[in-house]
């Protein structure tokens, strides 16, 4: 003889236990948990993040002007630093500094590559990649590059933009290993900033 059983819906699984081994309602509160933490990772990005400059700081102007200085260029190595003064818009009266290497290309030509800093009167730096070529005879030389800026500080901290410059040189002393030269450049282009 069989005992019926009584009908008891306490002691049957449900549905969701059945199927996945974790109630429905578990895997709801730790959805809203893993939602919650990555809610809170976005806003701890975002507010880490740098701030965008805003349209107006980051105005187009020009970048005109000219300077002379004195480059020593090591015959043995190519390369060559540069101290300058002049005067370009937006900086005003300014002095600077470049750190290039030159590479020959011909019997009378040359490429080059570099660094170049402009310091205002004030302090504040530009700063520019170059990217030159030129030709040359034993007495001097002349060249045409296009400058990257790149940043700088103060005013110009996020400055961009881009320059040409127009070089011409004329070697005022030379060893076996050296070459000094006195440089007149022109700047045309634009600075954002």
């Amino acid at each position: 003889m069989t005992t019926p059983q009584p009908a008891s819906t306490a002691a049957a699984p449900s549905a969701a236990t059945a199927q996945g081994g974790t109630p429905r309602r578990r895997l709801i509160i730790l959805a809203s948990v893993a939602l919650l933490i990555l809610a809170g990772m976005v806003l701890a990005v975002t507010a880490l993040s740098r701030p965008a400059a805003p349209a107006a700081h980051r105005t187009a102007r020009p970048f005109t002007g000219t300077g002379t200085g004195t480059m020593t260029l090591d015959l043995l190595t190519g390369t060559a630093t540069a101290g300058f003064t002049g005067r370009l818009s937006p900086l005003g009266a300014d002095t600077g500094s470049d750190n290039l290497t030159f590479t020959l290309t011909g019997a009378s030509t040359f490429t080059y590559t570099g660094t170049r800093t402009f310091v205002a009167a004030n302090g504040a730096k530009v700063f520019s990649d170059i990217t030159g070529k030129g030709t040359f005879t034993r007495a001097a030389a002349k060249g045409t590059e296009t400058d990257t800026i790149t940043g700088g500080t103060g005013r110009f901290a996020a400055a961009s933009g881009t320059y040409t410059d127009t070089i011409s040189s004329v070697v005022v002393s030379s060893t076996a290993s050296s070459q000094t030269s006195r440089v007149t450049a022109t700047a045309q282009g634009q600075i954002r900033y």
